[in-house]
């Protein structure tokens, strides 16, 4: 492991943080947000000392770990430093459905590596690199098809090429690539939130309940067809991401430790429209009655370039 692939751990019991959402809500959550941009500026702070080189920055994560936000907070940290940044999603490589495997239940594994274009991946790196210009393919999420669009980007000698992706950290991307010229992250909700020993919310749920929120403002995802999802996701990362976060030259914890606060009335009334015969009910009552717990803090509270603001809205980045 390397030795900066580490994370900050954060003080995780209820009591603790009901605390000081219900007498601090300010400083919590401006302490939480400064302490998260720390960890970004860290990792800006060693990428320019090596500004000579041109890097490609390959972060990945499971779903619902903040990454897209993550990414261009991390841009403005470099972009202080003068360094000139390039944003590239591993989406836009996507193959399109008609090349993707069938589950058994009869549906397209996007969460498969080979669901990308791996060798056109390889070599947008590689022009990067060699020749710090290359053409980029645009994913069409209407059609579930590759576009005929295009994008055609050139970086300068001290660029840092930012590729994003639940795939990044696989070597089959980064196999043959100097190491000189890449850099790895790995951003995840490192930690739950518990009461003594118990948990009241592990890692995973914290990250469910991120998606339920987003999804269904933003993505017009229902509850139950979240709920129904969300095992074929995480069996995805089991598969596809877990097994290479410790390859990663820095690790993130993504948790901000008030969020169940922001998140619990809205989080509480879209588990609350689940019929109660869904096969996984207890699974939603035990995140109903989880919430409850948590002092409720409001979200106008929250800074707008916060990585929260991913998933309840009202933020400055674009996505």
């Amino acid at each position: 492991m390397n030795y900066l692939n580490t994370y900050r751990r954060y003080a995780y019991d209820i009591d603790r943080i009901n605390y000081e959402a219900k007498n601090n809500p300010k400083e919590l959550i401006e302490l939480t947000e400064r302490l998260f941009e720390n960890d970004l500026r860290f990792i800006a702070d060693r990428l320019n000392e090596a500004r000579e080189n041109r890097h490609i920055v390959l972060l990945s994560g499971p779903s619902g770990s903040g990454k897209t936000t993550c990414v261009k907070k991390l841009a403005d940290e470099l972009k202080k430093h003068k360094i000139d940044v390039i944003q590239i999603s591993m989406d836009d490589f996507y193959l399109g459905i008609d090349h993707v495997k069938i589950l058994p239940d009869g549906k397209p594994d996007f969460e498969a590596v080979d669901a990308l274009d791996i060798p056109l991946i390889k070599k947008t790196m590689s022009d990067l690199i060699t020749y710090g210009e290359c053409v980029l393919p645009k994913y069409d999420f209407t059609r579930s098809m590759r576009s005929e669009l295009t994008r055609r980007i050139k970086t300068e000698k001290n660029s840092a090429i930012i590729i994003e992706g639940i795939h990044a950290l696989n070597p089959v991307f980064s196999d043959g690539v100097s190491v000189d010229n890449v850099v790895k992250i790995y951003i995840s909700v490192k930690q739950g939130i518990k009461d003594d020993e118990e948990y009241v919310l592990t890692n995973r749920e914290v990250r469910f309940i991120r998606r339920l929120v987003r999804d269904y403002s933003y993505r017009k995802v229902s509850p139950e067809y979240m709920l129904s999802m969300w095992e074929r996701v995480v069996n995805g990362e089991k598969k596809y991401i877990r097994p290479y976060r410790y390859t990663s030259d820095f690790t993130i914890n993504s948790l901000h430790i008030y969020e169940p606060c922001i998140m619990k009335k809205t989080a509480r009334e879209l588990l609350g429209s689940i019929s109660a015969d869904n096969p996984d009910i207890e699974f939603v009552e035990h995140l109903k009655n989880s919430l409850v717990r948590f002092e409720e803090i409001s979200p106008d509270l929250i800074p707008e370039n916060s990585l929260i603001r991913e998933f309840i809205g009202g933020g400055s980045y674009m996505y």
